[in-house]
Formats: structure tokens, C-alpha cells, sequence
């Protein structure tokens, strides 16, 4: 499965109770094969990035659609390094 790497712009106001609210209407708007996996706010850009696994990009953009308090600036496919490689 594929890894995308998501990056919205944070909105400059919003309540806990909106951002509860985007949260569950994505996760629930996700279709069958694609899964929010984790995310990361990076203040000082007023940035949220956010890993997702999905069978293409589509598949991400169907989830996201329509949600505006995250809007989507980009969407980066990824490959995973996973460090386990380097130990020895």
C-alpha cells in the first residue's frame, strides 16, 4: 500500500469541538482501503502534516473533499525508511 504525506494549512482560529468535528467527518468519509495513520502541527508554519495510507492519491483527495477547515496544500507520495535496517 502506498504512504502520502499530506500538508494543510492550520486554520488561525478554530474551537477543539470544530477540529474533533473535521477529524471524525474525515476518518469517517475515508474510503475502504485508505487509513489517516498520524499527524504532526508545525506551529511556527501553521502547518498539520499527515500521514495516510491508500491505493493512490485519488483515494486521499475522495476523503478530504470538501473539508474546509484543513485545506490541502499538497499531497507528497513517500517511501518509508523504516531505521531497523540500520541496527545491527
Amino acid at each position: 500500500m502506498a504512504r502520502f504525506i499530506i500538508v494543510h494549512k492550520v486554520p488561525t482560529v478554530a474551537t477543539q469541538d470544530e477540529v474533533i468535528a473535521a477529524g471524525k467527518a474525515i476518518v469517517t468519509a475515508s474510503p475502504n482501503g485508505s487509513k489517516w495513520l498520524r499527524s504532526w502541527v508545525v506551529p511556527e508554519d501553521d502547518r498539520l502534516l499527515s500521514e495516510w495510507e491508500a491505493p493512490e492519491e485519488g483515494t486521499i483527495q475522495a476523503a478530504l473533499k470538501g473539508e474546509e477547515l484543513f485545506p490541502v496544500e499538497a499531497i507528497h507520495p513517500v517511501v518509508t525508511i523504516d531505521l531497523a535496517w540500520f541496527k545491527g
